[in-house]
């Protein structure tokens, strides 16, 4: 399943919300041949039915499209859900903002607290992402990943969601592997849902129990020695920074050592700056 949506102030929250303009899906069999397809524009309700301007870029639609021949949310996932059947089957997008903006939208508009048409949950751009051993760091879109594998995107109509729909199934038909991927397989339990609402935080306090003191370090990436620190850990620019100097080869850098806590571990992401000259004392 894809979906497109256009980010709206929504009163209800005071705040605002990607609300959902598209619905596009294919269901596969066992051997991931193309069943039956799903494509539905839906209604804005939100913000006077402006679409942003990168909306309408990407998707060439616009708030007429969407007035004339779009459906009420509340009616549209009503469609989608008899589409979809009562079988056992596997809910797949790329990445989870979907899956977010589907769930964000479903209690809006339907006071609904959770997604009862949809047992089951892949998110397939971490799948990929464990297929090709890429960082977790860096996000891998659906074009990209399609180039990585080999996939002409042509004829696909990206950016639309039955387009995107039907190239991640591509995509799905060139990775799938029985005894990894059952283990992405989500089922959708009330702790499912927990995590999928926790919102990752930086941590921030240098004493912090979760901030691992022993990551604090920096090797030099020119010969690979670990270098001597001449500043203290001050948190700054989203990370704790520190000026270290490689006493081989005498290269000085500003390193960054970033605390993500997310729902089950804490994410360590690091980055380093040479500096010209010595910093103040």
């Amino acid at each position: 399943m894809d979906l497109e949506w256009n980010s709206v102030y929504a009163p209800k929250i005071r705040g605002h919300l990607n609300e959902i303009i598209e619905i596009g899906a294919v269901t596969l069999d066992e051997q991931f041949r193309e069943l039956k397809y799903f494509s539905m524009l839906v209604r804005s309700r939100l913000g006077g039915g402006r679409l942003q301007t990168h909306v309408r870029e990407m998707t060439s639609l616009t708030q007429q499209d969407l007035q004339v021949h779009g459906q009420p949310f509340d009616k549209a996932i009503a469609r989608f859900t008899r589409w979809l059947g009562s079988g056992e089957h596997i809910l797949c997008t790329w990445g989870d903002g979907d899956i977010r903006a589907l769930l964000a939208n479903t209690r809006y508009f339907t006071g609904a607290r959770e997604l009862t048409f949809f047992k089951n949950y892949v998110n397939l751009q971490a799948y990929f992402q464990h297929r090709f051993e890429t960082s977790k760091a860096q996000q891998i879109g659906l074009s990209a990943a399609g180039e990585m594998l080999g996939l002409p995107s042509e004829g696909y109509h990206l950016h639309r969601a039955l387009g995107d729909s039907r190239f991640t199934a591509e995509i799905l038909r060139k990775l799938y592997r029985s005894e990894d991927f059952a283990c992405f397989v989500k089922h959708c339990t009330p702790e499912f849902y927990a995590e999928l609402e926790y919102k990752p935080r930086l941590l921030s306090d240098l004493n912090h129990p979760l901030v691992d003191q022993t990551k604090l370090y920096y090797v030099c990436r020119g010969c690979n020695r670990p270098a001597r620190q001449l500043t203290a850990w001050r948190f700054a620019s989203r990370g704790f920074q520190a000026v270290f100097r490689c006493e081989h080869c005498g290269q000085l850098v500003r390193a960054n050592v970033a605390f993500k806590k997310l729902y089950r571990a804490v994410e360590i992401r690091r980055s380093a700056k040479v500096l010209e000259e010595e910093p103040p004392a």
